[in-house]
């Protein structure tokens, strides 16, 4: 995969883990089932996700100097 397929993907996966967080508020503030378990997926996949990012981000930064 190209620079431009892993940013088009990074963003759709971020997106995702965004659109997780808030269902998951949501359903905390309307004291729904499963709130939490979507909230906590949400978090943990963006924590993942920007750690990744920014690994990559450092090997592209590091190539380029």
């Amino acid at each position: 995969m190209n620079t431009k397929q892993i940013d088009k993907l990074m963003n759709v996966l971020l997106g995702i883990s965004g659109g997780l967080i808030l269902t998951g508020i949501i359903f905390r503030l309307q004291h729904w089932p499963n709130g939490n378990l979507i909230l906590w997926t949400g978090f943990i996949a963006n924590i993942v996700l920007s750690n990744f990012e920014i690994s990559r981000l450092k090997k592209i930064i590091k190539e380029s100097v």
